[in-house]
């Protein structure tokens, strides 16, 4: 019988609702995580607008995404191109003069970029302190040279610090054979180190992630393990809402940024 005029709103759970709630959807357990293909690419991006609070361009008729930080000094450009890398992060003070970047393959899992992302826009971003890069590698079981190069334990991954013109960045290449990268990632010089630090813990974290059955289509099967796992779809749907909301929260304990400075209306004279 249904709810009489006064008897206030009903707040049964909806048809959709109520089959969200007991619907299953299968999803894949990758690992080693950084051979387990891109992901959803919004773990990036909705992030950093809906919950970091980074500003997009409008420009509808590009296929790219342009964030750019409160601040204005941070931009993440997300720009498929064939043979270059997808993703571009970049840092540039006026103040200071400080400056640098970092960018990675169109299949570089974003579990990695987000670390990095994520660091970058942490509350106490500028006074974190962060372990040595290798320290956290040795630790984890990987292999570090006295050259500075350093290899995950199966030997897929392998970076370096290469020194180019007296100066020297990271550059981190996944390959499934000697000669057949599936990404690179690279941060330029000053590139702070808890960025890199940030993207190495990722990188070596044991944990495998979660992929739907489309983002395990084409991976290479002999080089990977999956495991598959029946969940709630809600749950599933939940997961990128409640990392943004959580981001959201954390941006509210930081103070307003600084309003950009207003160019200069002074008169030059010959």
């Amino acid at each position: 019988m249904g709810a009489g005029p006064g008897s206030g709103p009903d707040l049964r759970p909806t048809d959709r609702e109520a089959r969200m709630r007991v619907a299953k959807v299968e999803q894949a357990l990758v690992s080693p995580r950084y051979l387990a293909g891109p992901g959803n690419l919004a773990w990036v991006t909705a992030a950093l607008h809906a919950g970091a609070g980074w500003s997009h361009g409008q420009d509808p008729l590009m296929p790219r995404v342009v964030l750019t930080s409160p601040d204005h000094k941070s931009m993440l450009r997300l720009e498929p191109t064939l043979n270059q890398p997808w993703w571009h992060l970049s840092h540039r003070d006026g103040r200071t003069g400080a400056q640098w970047a970092a960018s990675f393959d169109g299949a570089t899992p974003v579990e990695l970029i987000a670390a990095v992302t994520d660091a970058l826009t942490h509350p106490d971003y500028n006074a974190r302190e962060m372990a040595e890069p290798y320290k956290l590698l040795m630790r984890a079981g990987w292999d570090v040279a006295s050259s500075s190069d350093f290899r995950s334990p199966d030997g897929r991954v392998r970076g370096e610090r290469h020194n180019f013109s007296g100066s020297t960045d990271w550059r981190i290449t996944a390959s499934l054979y000697e000669d057949d990268p599936v990404w690179k990632a690279k941060f330029s010089s000053a590139t702070p180190r808890v960025l890199v630090a940030a993207f190495l813990t990722a990188l070596a974290d044991p944990e495998p992630v979660r992929r739907s059955h489309e983002q395990t289509q084409g991976l290479s099967l002999h080089r990977i393990t999956m495991q598959w796992q029946e969940r709630p779809a809600e749950s599933v749907a939940r997961a990128l809402p409640e990392r943004i909301e959580h981001l959201a929260a954390r941006r509210a304990s930081l103070p307003p940024p600084a309003p950009p400075a207003p160019p200069s209306t002074r008169r030059h004279t010959r």
